[in-house]
């Protein structure tokens, strides 16, 4: 028998070679030390890799004067950087088989890093120390500018139906200027108006960082305890005069049917993804009964304007036709609880496997907590059991407080030939 001192050293080294402890499914957790440091969320996984999300609650329409400011300063953040060498950090990136992006929206910008666990962690220090303690050298701002000229997607394309909604709901012409986000005029900007959007507003106190997957949540939280300051960018939400029903000129053809919508507890936001997955599929089966071929989209569509349950049909021909009939009439028979036997049942349950699935997916889990981040009860470990919990009364009853005509939007957007005509 072996003595138990012959055992200490290996003891030992099986210790150091486990993994480290990670979280329990859908566990989250927030570290913040003060209001003027980074909010910070973690989601450790099993997981091969880790992603990164940094956000600011800064964007286009934080630009002030001079367009395409937030943009530049991203720009800076990566090319005019002293706490950063940018071509070096891409290279290492890229032999780790890791992907970055850059998004500018109207009112949020973030950084995107996903890699192999094996090289997440140099890639991801190096990257959140320059973005939330930059140094801007002035020798290397005109490549941020050379930068920004040439940057082809200045605007995030993804905030194409955020833009139109908010075109549309507010009378507020700043949302409606031409070129918004447009990098056309950004040659002679000076370096100092950057480094003064980057004291004020892209700064720590209006950051979101999200860490998922397999890292080391100690670092994390040492480099989000050291940096502090900036001014608070607050979005008061407007008040909106509902119900709305409106026909817009739009590029393209898009019929919106969307109801407000509050996550303020685990059992909406259960309640808000099974309701999107059974108009799905009634709508689905509406226009396959009917022979048409419609693209389509229901979900919650979250926005700093806007929450809500929207039902979404950009159509491929100028048409012209109101399909909000068909829709009101599904929303109805869904919220009175009008459901095929065990369709309920299905879609809860189809639900919380796609949860679980995406759960283990740390990419996908950063996305949920991007929403989450001003609505804490969105995802979280309350969720697969207020999703289980879910009963089709319980359902009907949050269905009935969302769903109402009198909170209805609806808004037809045509092209403008059509509107003319």
């Amino acid at each position: 028998m072996m003595r138990l001192s012959h055992l200490a050293p290996l003891v030992v080294l099986l210790l150091l070679l486990a993994p480290p402890v990670l979280a329990a499914p859908f566990e989250v957790e927030t570290f913040r030390p003060s209001a003027q440091h980074p909010l910070l969320l973690l989601a450790p996984r099993e997981s091969d890799s880790a992603t990164l999300t940094v956000i600011f609650d800064v964007g286009a329409m934080d630009d002030g004067h001079e367009r395409g400011l937030t943009r530049v300063t991203q720009h800076a953040l990566l090319h005019s950087n002293a706490r950063i060498d940018y071509e070096k950090w891409t290279l290492s990136g890229y032999g780790a088989a890791a992907t970055f992006e850059m998004h500018t929206g109207l009112h949020e910008s973030r950084f995107t890093l996903t890699a192999p666990a094996g090289s997440f962690d140099a890639l991801a220090r190096t990257l959140l120390t320059a973005i939330l303690s930059p140094r801007i050298e002035e020798r290397r701002f005109e490549a941020a500018l050379d930068r920004g000229g040439n940057d082809s997607q200045p605007l995030d394309p993804s905030v194409w139906l955020e833009l139109l909604l908010v075109r549309t709901l507010l009378d507020e012409p700043r949302y409606k200027q031409p070129g918004l986000g447009s990098l056309a005029k950004i040659e002679g900007m000076p370096v100092e108006t950057v480094r003064e959007h980057l004291s004020k507003l892209v700064a720590p106190c209006n950051a979101t960082v999200i860490a998922t997957g397999r890292f080391n949540a100690k670092a994390l939280r040492s480099i989000v305890s050291g940096v502090r300051g900036g001014v608070p960018n607050t979005h008061k939400r407007p008040e909106l005069k509902l119900p709305f029903k409106r026909l817009a000129p739009a590029p393209r053809e898009v019929q919106v049917l969307a109801y407000p919508i509050r996550i303020e507890t685990p059992r909406h936001a259960a309640a808000a993804r099974v309701l999107a997955s059974l108009l799905e599929e009634r709508l689905f089966q509406r226009f396959r009964d009917a022979g048409v071929g419609y693209g389509f989209a229901s979900e919650p569509l979250f926005t700093t304007t806007l929450d809500a349950l929207a039902l979404i049909l950009p159509a491929a021909e100028k048409s012209g036709i109101d399909l909000s009939p068909f829709l009101r009439e599904e929303v109805r028979a869904v919220s009175e609880g009008q459901l095929e036997p065990g369709a309920f049942e299905r879609h809860q349950q189809s639900t919380l496997i796609r949860l679980r699935l995406a759960d283990k997916d740390a990419p996908r889990v950063a996305e949920e907590l991007r929403a989450a981040r001003q609505r804490p009860s969105w995802y979280g470990p309350a969720l697969p059991d207020a999703l289980a919990a879910l009963t089709p009364d319980a359902l009907r009853e949050v269905a009935a407080s969302w769903l109402r005509e009198e909170s209805s939007i609806q808004i037809h957007f045509v092209t403008r030939m059509e509107t003319r005509e």
